[in-house]
């Protein structure tokens, strides 16, 4: 990812995109309050293919860090973009003003 306050608009598209699935919105959502955090599909009740592929999604839009356990995979939200987020929505929120 780019500086803070520097996304440019394809970073912004993948970051939307994958919060746009309610399943990744609920995993991200999940991460910000819990820090850390294991997912299985059983999670969420569907299978872990479409489990790997939400996550894939959230990692390629780099909303979310991997950390592996030996065989497990513990997720946190990548806090640098997070913040770069806040830069971007601060910056519209400016030139409404």
């Amino acid at each position: 990812m780019k500086k803070l306050n520097e996304l440019s608009k394809s970073d912004l598209l993948l970051i939307f995109q994958a919060l746009s699935d309610p399943i990744r919105l609920d995993i991200f959502l999940c991460l910000l309050k819990s820090k850390e955090k294991r997912f299985s599909g059983k999670t969420y009740n569907i299978s872990k293919s479409t489990m790997s592929h939400h996550i894939k999604l959230l990692k390629e839009a780099q909303l979310i860090n991997l950390r592996k356990e030996g065989t497990t995979h513990i997720y946190s939200v990548n806090e640098g973009l997070v913040e770069q987020i806040g830069f971007f929505f601060d910056s519209c929120k400016n030139k409404l003003k």
